[in-house]
């Protein structure tokens, strides 16, 4: 009896170590890594269709924009990630930048045909 409890404490002792070991080498691990391509595989596609900075993040295949470009790269920028193999879902939290003309062409406040933004359901 006492043979075959040595026998299972040094099985336990070689599996946590061999376990360490392997863990010690990939922290990351295999869906990190791929994430992380799929980021600079979108980055890529996005940065030659923008002017500005683009942040680009990854989690298993779902991809989130953010930054402040004009509406037309905004679209473009959209257009390419989601044209990237790989990418599931694209999640845009990109602003519209605001040009001086456009700012010009609308009175301040004119909510346009929208007359209160309470929705009340009537």
């Amino acid at each position: 009896m006492r043979l075959l409890t040595v026998f299972a404490v040094a099985a336990l002792a070689a599996g946590v170590y061999h376990y360490r070991r392997q863990l010690g080498r990939t922290r990351e691990g295999p869906q990190g890594r791929s994430n992380r391509l799929l980021a600079e595989a979108v980055r890529s596609a996005v940065a030659g269709k923008v002017s500005g900075p683009v942040d680009v993040r990854c989690v298993r295949g779902v991809v989130t924009l953010r930054g402040t470009l004009p509406a037309v790269e905004r679209d473009l920028a959209l257009t390419a990630a989601l044209a990237v193999p790989g990418v599931v879902q694209v999640t845009n939290f990109l602003e519209i930048e605001e040009s001086a003309e456009r700012l010009g062409d609308e009175p301040v406040g004119d909510l346009g045909p929208m007359q209160s933004g309470i929705a009340t359901g009537r």
